[in-house]
């Protein structure tokens, strides 16, 4: 994992790199300890049936692995640099723009996000239109608010397509962007389309292999 420094980030921040650096480590020895199972099983069934097939199988499973666990080790690394850049940008927000004190209320969710209106408590006259907001795309294991709550917001711009970040009263940070309505239900139809069209295109691939059966 990358050493990012993480003492100059805020302390709600801090907690979101640790959660985080402790869910890969994890993720890590999971993977780590099934490969070496699976290897460990197969140079049993090599060396105790003593036939040439099983140790070609132990051989190219070995191949096969060694690659494997390279790719695997360069993907967390790449999610770790990633989830650190985020969580820097969202500490430069914390430090660049001032507050603004919200009620946040959930209003439905995602899949990974919930859905949230933000109602500005403080005179804010740069705010036109109703602000929604989509929380915790990347950080699932911070489960957002189930009800409304007071908190800090911190973003560049009242506009959507901004990322924010909001504290709450026990200076935990939620991360997550302003989104429109309009635009987020088009989003989730869109996805639903799709989704029943790969199901759909699945569902007739198979009818016909098994009909030419």
């Amino acid at each position: 994992m990358t050493d990012t420094p993480n003492i100059l980030l805020h302390p709600g921040l801090q907690r979101l790199l640790a959660a985080h650096r402790r869910r890969l480590r994890l993720s890590g020895l999971l993977l780590s300890m099934t490969m070496a199972s699976i290897l460990l099983f197969l140079m049993v069934t090599a060396f105790s049936s003593r036939d040439i097939s099983s140790l070609l199988l132990l051989a190219l499973m070995g191949l096969v692995m060694l690659p494997t666990m390279a790719l695997l080790g360069v993907l967390l690394w790449c999610l770790d640099r990633g989830q650190a850049r985020r969580l820097n940008k969202a500490d430069q927000t914390l430090r660049d723009y001032p507050p603004l004190t919200v009620r946040m209320a959930p209003i439905g969710s995602g899949g990974r996000e919930t859905l949230v209106a933000l109602h500005p408590l403080t005179s804010a006259p740069s705010i036109l239109q109703p602000l929604h907001a989509l929380i915790n795309p990347s950080f699932r294991w911070n489960r957002p608010p189930r009800q409304e709550i007071t908190v800090d917001l911190y973003c560049p711009e009242l506009a959507p397509g901004r990322d924010l970040v909001a504290l709450q009263s026990d200076g935990s940070a939620l991360i997550g962007k302003l989104v429109t309505l309009e635009a987020h239900y088009r989003q989730r139809q869109l996805l639903r389309v799709v989704a029943l069209a790969l199901l759909a295109l699945v569902a007739t691939v198979l009818g016909m292999q098994a009909l030419n059966q």
